[in-house]
């Protein structure tokens, strides 16, 4: 089976963690069918380099990088017909040579209504995998529209959460074409370890209850609440933050809020961090938080919940599907602060084995996730 991959959010040296999850998903699904990836990149001029193709290797992965002509700021509606046509003589002169069988795009906005458009000139089936992106495209009428003509004429949708299964259904997918395959784990990185010792190799404080957040400091991963939550629990109790600016979130704005809270001692911002520093700052905690406004499948409750540590975690995205409660943590409704500080005060009360966070949790490797994706591709190819 040959499987041609597109994703405009992939790794790249100036930016290792943009789309990690994407790229483990691509990978493990590498060891079982023929596959090659394209992520485009967008182009204009004066503002990049000459639209050539880039083709380049992350971690054993071959990647095509062709551009296209993209306005920035304007037009943002027009995006996926620009990705479409710019990249459409790059797909069809890589299938001279080696032709798919299935065209895999790893999000509705751009890539699955561009790649729609591509699998309807060329005659290929294609795959839309549905992640958070989709909610933000509800906003845009337009968007609207093409995401429904791109769900409605996919031969299958793969979906990482329920909720999002059900608001694609919503938009006329085909539920029996629908498949919910949430987000896996990198077990090799993501495991039990020695909290005292992460402590100490973090420099973190040995003798305080830690909660960690693994996110981007912009607003919607609801970092104020958490603040809030955090004034109300003991002095004992403090918050590390990491992930860098985002969305107009910066460490000076969170700062501020807790200056206001009265936390500010009780806050630590270690700013963004390597893929091997994230698991040991899930492994130092006594429960990590995840307080989002609105979520796909967030890799950092999978994350936590594979070193075995619980978690707090807003009812969002795929939160319901992956986070069993009350055997790995709690689940409180968000932007709210109270039903959120007695989640926090709850699990931090209770004793947690991490053994136990981990055999309730089912979390599954990513080559379990990409096996489920392949049973998803072969019954397309059979058909």
């Amino acid at each position: 089976m040959k499987v041609l991959s597109f994703s405009y959010c992939f790794p790249t040296q100036a930016n290792p963690n943009w789309g990690i999850f994407v790229f483990q998903r691509t990978n493990a699904l590498a060891k079982f069918v023929d596959l090659k990836v394209c992520s485009p990149v967008p182009w204009f001029p004066f503002l990049a380099p000459g639209g050539k193709t880039a083709h380049g290797n992350w971690k054993g992965l071959e990647i095509s990088r062709p551009r296209f002509f993209y306005t920035p700021k304007f037009f943002k509606n027009n995006d996926a017909r620009f990705y479409a046509r710019g990249i459409l003589p790059w797909v069809k002169k890589l299938c001279l040579n080696w032709q798919p069988d299935i065209l895999d795009s790893h999000f509705i906005w751009p890539d699955g209504v561009a790649v729609s458009l591509i699998a309807q000139d060329l005659g290929i089936p294609y795959v839309i995998t549905l992640r958070g992106k989709l909610f933000e495209c509800m906003k845009e009428p337009s968007q609207v529209r093409q995401c429904t003509q791109a769900l409605k004429k996919a031969s299958a949708v793969i979906s990482v959460s329920s909720g999002l299964a059900e608001t694609a259904i919503e938009l006329g997918a085909d539920p029996s074409r629908m498949s919910v395959i949430p987000n896996g784990v990198d077990a090799q990185n993501f495991n039990i370890k020695e909290k005292n010792a992460c402590r100490k190799s973090l420099g973190l404080p040995e003798d305080k209850k830690i909660l960690v957040t693994v996110a981007h400091l912009g607003h919607r991963k609801g970092h104020h609440e958490v603040i809030r939550a955090l004034a109300g629990l003991p002095e004992n109790v403090c918050l590390v933050l990491v992930g860098g600016p985002a969305q107009g979130g910066t460490p000076e704005t969170i700062m501020a809020e807790a200056e206001k809270s009265g936390v500010k001692k009780r806050i630590i911002l270690t700013g963004p961090q390597s893929y091997d520093q994230v698991a040991r700052y899930f492994s130092a905690a006594d429960a990590s938080v995840l307080a989002s406004y609105r979520e796909g499948c967030p890799n950092a409750v999978l994350e936590s919940l594979a070193c075995g540590t619980p978690v707090v975690a807003t009812d969002v995205g795929a939160v319901r599907d992956i986070l069993p409660v009350p055997g790995a943590g709690c689940i409180v409704p968000r932007k709210e602060v109270e039903p959120l500080k007695n989640g926090l005060k709850e699990v931090l009360a209770a004793k947690w084995d991490p053994e136990s966070v981990i055999k309730a949790s089912k979390v599954r490797s990513w080559e379990q996730v990409a096996l489920d994706v392949q049973a998803v591709f072969r019954t397309i190819v059979k058909a």
